[in-house]
């Protein structure tokens, strides 16, 4: 159940098409009836083009959270709300279903950019990926890149076609073409088509009302694509990458199929150090979100740089702090891991286990006796009817000595597993 903030009657969302696609009747007996109609200029013009006038208006006020004093005015009439394209669809209609329960909304959706953008160019989407920029980093883009695939962005100032096609040569893509949609539904609409290397650099203008469309082509393999990202990859605080204060590969993932990310997910990452886990399980699981702590000032400029690097910046959260003292400050969790304790070890686990709500996973990891024995006492300590899981990784990488090739073993890891009943 959302939070009830409107006792009115049904809002009436109704989303407006390409300039010159007419409403549909149910759409245009909402508009007609409505005693308040609240939209943005933009939508009032696409109105009168299609020569409809409502005279009982509003517009939508700045900042657009006074929607809702603006409507608490107006709470005893039927109101409009106009959108653009489809209003669930990236639109107002996510806004309002984040506050309002389905039966307090009636939406009317018309033909979003992105499908007008894709019919434009005679391209089926059903397989294509897409990402929304408009008021986002552009490096959240670098999330979701991958081989062969085709993708939708809607864009604003800052995530412009030329920096989108700057993103595709970084990543490897230097084969691809975008596809440039402006103005669509208007006399002025163009669709463009743009070599990405060519466009990175081009100082062309475009209208601010735009689509880009293009499918990921070339080598690739810059940003990873499957779970086991190398070590090399990160930014760690090592003069040599991957060797810094980070869960190396073997171990990163075996705790992530621990971890079994899941979408809604809340997860703690306790002791993130430069971030192996915590980027890897942002990536893996979009839907998720990941609260990373750590407290050591350089291994945290490298957890940051590798959070902008892997694009994973809206579901990885970084905050400084010790644990235990700093967990009261982050949202209550459905999963932790612990891969930093130290000293502290026993006492973080307690307090992450008081933490977790039942069914709540809890994951750790040690390597120094002091840390074993930790795991092993909070495991005894607080018995629970459901078999633990415990596994322990030694893992021997290939080197060099003298010349000749040998297996260098790696100190094993112990990994442990509980789930609150």
């Amino acid at each position: 159940m959302t939070e009830r903030i409107w006792r009115g009657p049904t809002l009436e969302v109704i989303g407006l098409g390409l300039a010159g696609e007419a409403l549909s009747a149910e759409a245009r007996h909402a508009l007609d009836t409505a005693e308040l109609v609240i939209g943005a200029p933009r939508h009032f013009e696409a109105l009168e083009r299609l020569g409809l006038t409502v005279p009982r208006r509003a517009y939508f006020p700045s900042p657009f959270s006074a929607l809702w004093s603006l409507l608490a005015k107006h709470a005893d009439q039927c109101i409009a709300l106009l959108a653009s394209g489809d209003p669930l669809f990236y639109g107002l209609g996510g806004h309002l279903r984040k506050h309002l329960d389905p039966e307090q909304l009636r939406f009317y959706p018309a033909v979003s950019s992105i499908q007008a953008a894709f019919a434009r160019l005679g391209q089926p989407w059903q397989d294509a990926e897409v990402v929304s920029l408009h008021g986002r980093p552009l490096s959240s883009l670098r999330a979701c890149l991958k081989v062969n695939r085709w993708y939708a962005a809607l864009t604003d100032a800052r995530s412009h076609p030329a920096a989108i096609a700057g993103e595709l040569l970084a990543a490897g893509f230097t084969d691809s073409t975008v596809w440039v949609a402006e103005d669509l539904g208007t006399h002025d609409e163009r669709v463009s088509s743009h070599p990405a290397n060519q466009l990175s650099a081009s100082t062309d203008t475009f209208s601010l009302l735009n689509v880009v469309i293009f499918k990921t082509l070339g080598a690739g393999g810059v940003l990873p694509e499957f779970p086991g990202i190398a070590d090399t990859a990160f930014s760690t605080d090592s003069d040599e990458a991957g060797k810094g204060l980070l869960t190396k590969r073997e171990v990163r993932l075996c705790a992530l199929s621990l971890i079994e990310p899941r979408a809604a997910d809340i997860g703690w990452d306790i002791g993130a150090g430069c971030g192996g886990i915590a980027v890897e399980w942002a990536r893996w699981n979009a839907y998720g979100q990941v609260h990373a702590l750590e407290y050591h000032p350089e291994r945290l400029r490298h957890l940051s740089t590798n959070r902008e690097h892997f694009g994973v910046v809206k579901n990885l959260h970084i905050h400084e702090g010790r644990a235990p003292e700093a967990l009261t400050e982050l949202p209550a969790p459905t999963v932790i891991f612990v891969g930093g304790g130290g000293r502290d070890l026993a006492t973080i686990l307690e307090a992450c286990w008081s933490q977790l709500p039942s069914g709540g996973r809890l994951i750790a990891t040690a390597v120094t006796e002091e840390a074993r024995v930790a795991l092993h006492s909070f495991a005894q300590a607080i018995p629970v009817p459901t078999e633990d899981e415990w596994i322990q990784l030694a893992v021997s990488r290939g080197d060099y000595l003298a010349g000749q090739r040998l297996l260098r073993p790696h100190l094993p890891v112990l990994l442990f597993k509980r789930i609150k009943p």
